[in-house]
Order: C-alpha cells, then structure tokens, then sequence
C-alpha cells in the first residue's frame, strides 16, 4: 500500500480526535498497522520514512504519531525532537527492533509517550494507544472548559459593566423627569390632563427604583455596598412593605399572612434589607396566581440571627432552573413572552431582582436558600447573622 501523499490530504478533518500517523519504513508492518488501526475504527495515513512524515504532519493535525527508531534519511529520534518543538501536544508512539533501555530514555527525554519492541505484539499496542488517546481527550476537555470559564468570565464583566454604565447614565435624566413631573402635577392640579401626569408619575417612579436596584447592584458586583447598620423595629419594616404593596396584592386577590413578633429588633441595614425583602415580596406577587396565598415570617433564632421567610403557593420554579434565579438578567419565562409589571400574573423584569436580594444578603455575611418544586409554590428563606452593634460616634465626629 502506498503512503498516503500530501495533496491527498488537503481536505481532511483536521479537528478529528483519532487520527493517527504512521511512520515505518518496513511496507509489511505499515500494512499491519494500517489493518490493525483501521479494524480499531482510527483514520490512519502512513510515511515511509521520518520526512516524509513531517511534511503530513505539519500539513494535517494527528492525535497521535506511531514511529520507527531506525529509518532512513530521518531517524524516528530526529522525528520525534522536531514534532514535539512544533506540536508539543502530540502524542508518540516509538516501535524498534533494538530495544535497549538506552534507546527508551532517549526516546522519552525527546517526548515520547510509550516505547513497544519489534516483533510488536498489537494486543499490547492497542493498549498503548488507547492510553494515549485518552490523554488527548483529557487535555482537549481542559482545554474546552478552561475556553469555557474564560467566556463565562469574559461575560460577566460585560454584564458588571454595562450595569454600572446603565445605571450611573439613567439616573440624572430619571431624576430630571421626577422632578418636572412633580412642577406638572402641581400646576396642573384640578385640568384634564392631569390623570396623564399621574399615570406618567407612576411609570417614573416604577423605573426610578429600577434604576436604584442597578446601582446598589452595581455597587455590590463591585465590592462598593457599604452598609450603614441601625437597629430597628422589624415589624414596622415589614408593615411599611405591605402598605407599598397593598394596591398589587389587593389587584391579585391574594391572601398575605405576616407573622413578625411584636417589638422585635434587629441590627442591620435597614434600607437594603427592606429592599431585599420588598423584591422577595414582589417576585411572590407576580408568580402566585389570584388569589393565592403568600406567608412573610420573621424572626430571630436562639443565636439571634434574623430568619426571613417568603413563601407562595405559586408557579414554582424547576429544579433545573433554580442554582440561576439569583445570576444577573436571567429570567425564567421565556423573553419571547417577556411583558414588564410589578403585579401582573408571571410579570417580567430586568432579572436583577434576585441578584440585588443576593448581593444584599452576602453583604450581611448571611445565606439565601430556595425550597421550590414546578408547580408547587416557592419557599425563600433568608439568615442574617447578629452583628456586633457599633456604638453612636460622639458629636462632633
């Protein structure tokens, strides 16, 4: 059988992962291999000496390359030095008939994988081979999650970014509109107009929080949420939300049961913790059909964390889906269906929500846990550990 030539290569499969070069100068044990390869299910292409398997080499891509020691014009030695300083990747076979352990350290220290003596015995070959295809697909599946890591870091920056972007360029054209919508509302008080002004103040409002979530959320992607710790009264937080949320739950028909132990006092950044709760709140709105039923606990355990508990008999979210409902502009319903409110029935957002909540709580040193099933309703429980209260500065400070 002829060696394969150079111009019958030009449109091989250059990416193919089993595919192996031959290089011996004995026709007999080329045709051996190339029977005993191809039985096996590998491509195999054949040189007669070591040049003329450098030229298919450098011309094509090989998992893996079997040579001979002792061939004329270039030696399997020479081979193996010149392939692995270009393609230190490949894998090498090296057969001979002389044998010494000389001749297999040489042939190592050049980069040779395995060393097998003439008269090859295949059963012991295929073994060989099979070691060292199974090292090419190792490296090529590293290689595939280290691209992969390196795209899913490359994309979170994007998202960081354009966050931060978005969020630092929205807010004095918002702030802009609120504050004319307010002179408007004023003069126009009593005219025709003026229930557009309101319904145009409320969708200011809607997205004036919007922005405010993208840049606490920027903040805390960035490790720039500071955190300003009061003690407070944690029913009256609870109660503030019910009372900004009242209009959407009373829209919906739904049954909302706070339970929160009267008197009790927390430790904690009260703003951002109510920011996180009021999303929790919302998402169970929005994915709780009318007139189901939404439970808010609180309470502090023996060692004086605050336990938060939202619970809904709503949609539910899939196994599948729920390690991603807390990544940045993820969403579970389908964007083709993506309509924005805060009460509608499985109302769409930005997916930034359940990050903020996420980043929020991390910034307590607390856990965030999700007990949900499709179909079944979702329970979020959130821990914020006691923190060492800080006492006022003095006047003056």
């Amino acid at each position: 059988m002829e060696p394969t030539r150079i111009d019958e290569l030009e449109h091989a499969d250059l990416a193919h992962p089993q595919r192996i070069l031959v290089a011996e100068d004995e026709e007999p044990i080329r045709l051996l291999w190339q029977r005993f390869l191809s039985r096996w299910g590998y491509e195999v292409d054949l040189a007669e000496d070591g040049r003329i398997a450098l030229q298919l080499a450098r011309a094509s891509r090989y998992s893996l390359l079997i040579t001979d020691l002792t061939m004329p014009g270039m030696s399997g030695l020479d081979l193996v030095h010149q392939l692995k300083a270009e393609q230190p990747e490949l894998e090498i076979i090296v057969t001979t008939g002389y044998g010494t352990i000389e001749n297999a350290v040489d042939m190592m220290k050049a980069g040779a994988h395995e060393f097998i003596t003439k008269p090859i015995s295949f059963k012991h070959a295929e073994k060989a081979i099979q070691r060292c295809l199974h090292n090419v697909r190792a490296r090529q599946e590293n290689e595939r999650l280290r691209q992969a890591n390196q795209d899913l870091t490359e994309l979170s920056h994007m998202k960081e970014k354009f966050l931060a972007i978005t969020s630092h360029e929205l807010r004095t054209p918002v702030a802009l509109i609120s504050n004319v919508l307010e002179v408007l509302g004023n003069e126009l008080d009593g005219h025709p107009a003026a229930p557009m002004v309101t319904m145009i103040e409320r969708a200011a409002r809607q997205l004036r929080e919007i922005v405010g979530e993208m840049h606490e959320l920027s903040s805390a992607t960035s490790g720039n949420l500071k955190l300003q710790r009061t003690r407070f009264e944690v029913a009256a937080m609870c109660g503030e939300i019910y009372e900004e949320e009242e209009l959407g739950i009373a829209e919906r028909g739904h049954n909302v049961i706070c339970s929160v132990p009267g008197g009790l006092q927390f430790y904690a950044d009260r703003t951002k913790l109510k920011m996180a709760l009021r999303e929790l709140v919302q998402n169970a709105i929005k994915f709780t059909g009318d007139g189901g039923t939404i439970q808010v606990s609180m309470d502090c355990d023996p060692a004086g964390a605050l336990c938060v508990q939202v619970t809904d008999d709503g949609i539910g979210i899939a196994p599948a889906e729920q390690h991603r409902i807390f990544d940045l502009f993820y969403e579970i319903n389908d964007p083709q269906h993506h309509h924005s409110s805060q009460t509608r029935f499985q109302g769409g957002g930005m997916g930034i929500g359940l990050a903020m909540v996420s980043e929020i709580v991390r910034a307590h040193n607390g856990q965030i846990k999700l007990e949900s099933a499709k179909g079944a309703g979702s329970a979020f429980t959130v821990t914020i550990p006691a923190a060492q209260e800080q006492p006022a500065a003095p006047w003056g400070e």
